[in-house]
């Protein structure tokens, strides 16, 4: 068991495509960290917006749930200060959650949302701005709070800079090759995130691995056996409870699957010093 003074100076910070696959998918463990006060970061990659809203305030709306959900694992008032930090030149929007170490870093990527091009709705972006950077080095993509553009150079250097920064003991992500998995394909913004995350956490000018990263499956979680239970099955329900209200695109009853789920699939743990090479075959639509 750690000492308090340990526990006090282990440090996680977990990438997320959207607001909400944190809670879905990395819980119980991100909430564990939090139990065990644990400096905890979350980076969400994208705004999480969706074509049929206004993108900004339901962005917001999705913040506010975070918070809310956060405040409950840790047990205190949803009271936060907010920071702007630099990263990589970047200047990246975050929030403190006050008495804690709970760290939330939003950097407002635009999402892909819709269906693909012949799909029955196709007014939407069914690719998103972390795929076009994925697979466009030269694509500018302009956060949709207003904030400076990146490109891949520059955004990959701004998720190593928030690494470097926090010092993890680890890092969690979503799954490199979610677009493989049956019977339900992963989310293209899910893969696109999880491919930028450990592209960023390589040794400068390496392919080796710099942070232990663990991977998370999400959609596809639904297809494994139930393996939370007890006091973590309830914690991770009261925790949702906070954040769909808060998410109009959400019922209580959405995802209900991933409350007793938590994936991380064999052979997904990169540990330090691991070469990582990103999947060839990873393409949308």
């Amino acid at each position: 068991m750690l000492t308090h003074a340990q526990a006090m100076t282990r440090t996680t910070v977990s990438f997320v495509a959207h607001q909400d696959d944190d809670l879905l998918f990395m819980n119980p463990d991100i909430a564990s960290d939090v139990e065990a006060g644990y400096n905890v970061w979350v980076v969400y990659l994208t705004a999480g917006e969706v074509h049929t809203r206004p993108a900004f305030p339901y962005a917001n709306q999705r913040i506010e749930g975070e918070r809310a959900a956060y405040a409950e694992t840790a047990g205190v008032a949803d009271n936060w200060t907010y920071e702007e930090m630099w990263f990589n030149g970047h200047p990246v929007a975050t929030n403190r959650l006050n008495g804690t170490n709970v760290r939330l870093v939003f950097m407002y990527i635009h999402g892909a949302s819709g269906g693909c091009p012949d799909s029955p709705d196709p007014s939407g972006d069914p690719y998103g701005d972390l795929y076009k950077m994925l697979t466009d080095s030269p694509y500018v993509a302009r956060p949709i709070d207003g904030r400076p553009a990146y490109n891949r150079f520059s955004f990959i250097g701004t998720l190593h800079a928030i690494i470097g920064h926090a010092n993890p003991d680890y890092i969690r992500s979503g799954s490199t090759i979610g677009h493989r998995d049956t019977p339900r394909r992963d989310h293209v913004d899910h893969v696109s995130a999880a491919i930028l995350v450990a592209e960023a956490n390589l040794v400068d000018g390496t392919r080796n691995t710099w942070k232990r990263r663990d991977e998370y499956t999400a959609y596809n979680s639904s297809s494994y056996p139930e393996n939370v239970f007890g006091y973590w099955r309830q914690r991770k329900a009261e925790i949702w409870d906070q954040y769909w209200p808060h998410d109009p695109e959400l019922g209580r009853d959405t995802h209900l699957y991933a409350l007793s789920r938590q994936i991380r699939p064999e052979g997904r743990i990169f540990y330090p010093g691991t070469v990582w090479v990103p999947p060839g075959d990873f393409v949308t639509c």
